[in-house]
C-alpha cells in the first residue's frame, strides 16, 4: 500500500519528468521527495513503475498517427490478434460495444490531438463529478515542419527519454553534443507521455467513451481534476477518452451530460483485450 506523502511525491516527479522527461532521481530526490536518502526515493520510483502507477515517460509528436476504427466486427478478440502482427500497429484495442476494435497506427495524421492527462492528488473531483461548463475547442497538435534528417532520426531513437545521448550516438554515427543537440530542439515540438495512477494501472475499470461536444477545454480541464491520468483524443470532430474508473456506472456521467445536451453522439464501450508496441 503506498502511504499518501509517498503518492504525493510520486505525482511530484511525475510532474517534474512531464516537463523534462531526463530528469534524474538525484534531481527529483533533492527537489521533491520526502525521504532522506537517494537510495529510498529511486526505490520508490522503481516499485512505482513495476507497479505501474507511473507509466512513461515517452516522446509524442503529431506525426503520422492514424485512427482507424472497425465496425460490425463479428469476433474483436480475433481482429486484435490479425492486426497486433502488422508492424505499423502502435495500439489495438478489442472492445464490447460500438465500435467493437480501434486502432493506432502509424499511417496519415487523422489525430488532431492527443494527451496522457496529469492529475491531481488529491482528487477535486470524480469522474461522476464531471460537468462542462466551458466552451471551446482543443488548439490542434501541430506537425513538426521545420525538423531535418537528424531531428527525426534523434527522434526515433529517443522517444523513450531514458537513453542515452552517446548511445543514442553511437546508433547513429554522430556524437553525443550532436544528438543532445537535436534531443533539446525536438522536445520543443513534442509532448510528454506521462500517466498516473495512485492505485496501479490493472486497478481501475477501464472504457473508451466517443462523442462530440463544444465542450473541449471545459472536459480537459475537468479531467484534470481527476486523481488518475485520463488519455484524450480527437479525431475529426470527435472525442475519445480512454478512462480509468472505479466502477463502470460511473459512465453515467456521460449519459448525463447527453440529456443536457453537452455532449452529442455517444457511444461507450469496454476493452476486452490490447495490445501495444510501447508498453
Amino acid at each position: 500500500m503506498v502511504k499518501i506523502h509517498q503518492t504525493e511525491d510520486l505525482l511530484a516527479f511525475v510532474k517534474a519528468l512531464s516537463k523534462n522527461p531526463r530528469t534524474s532521481v538525484r534531481e527529483l530526490h533533492r527537489q521533491y521527495s520526502h525521504y532522506k536518502r537517494r537510495r529510498s526515493t529511486s526505490d520508490l520510483l522503481h516499485n512505482a513503475r513495476e507497479d505501474r502507477i507511473i507509466l512513461g515517460p515517452k516522446m509524442w509528436c503529431n506525426s503520422g498517427c492514424d485512427l482507424e476504427i472497425f465496425e460490425n466486427v463479428d469476433d474483436p478478440l480475433f481482429l486484435l490478434d490479425v492486426l497486433k502482427k502488422r508492424k505499423e500497429i502502435t495500439y489495438v484495442t478489442a472492445l464490447i460495444g460500438n465500435p467493437p476494435v480501434i486502432c493506432f497506427k502509424d499511417g496519415g495524421n487523422m489525430l488532431k490531438y492527443a494527451e496522457a492527462i496529469i492529475p491531481t492528488f488529491p482528487a477535486k473531483k470524480t469522474v461522476k463529478d464531471i460537468s462542462l461548463e466551458k466552451k471551446g475547442l482543443l488548439k490542434e497538435d501541430e506537425y513538426p515542419h521545420n525538423w531535418n534528417d537528424t531531428d527525426w532520426s534523434v527522434f526515433y531513437n529517443m522517444r523513450d527519454p531514458s537513453v542515452s545521448f552517446v548511445a543514442a550516438g553511437q546508433k547513429l554515427d554522430i556524437s553525443w553534443h550532436t544528438v543532445k543537440d537535436h534531443y533539446e530542439k525536438v522536445l520543443q515540438d513534442c509532448k510528454v507521455w506521462i500517466s498516473f495512477f495512485p492505485e496501479g494501472y490493472r486497478s481501475y475499470q477501464q472504457s473508451y467513451v466517443f462523442f462530440k461536444t463544444e465542450y473541449e477545454v471545459g472536459l480537459r480541464e475537468e479531467l484534470g481534476k481527476l486523481d488518475r491520468s485520463t488519455f484524450i483524443y480527437k479525431f475529426e470532430d470527435k472525442i475519445l477518452l480512454h478512462l480509468f474508473l472505479d466502477e463502470l456506472l460511473d459512465n453515467r456521467v456521460f449519459y448525463d451530460l447527453k440529456r443536457k445536451g453537452k455532449v452529442h453522439d455517444l457511444h461507450v464501450t469496454v476493452p476486452l483485450g490490447w495490445y501495444s508496441a510501447y508498453w
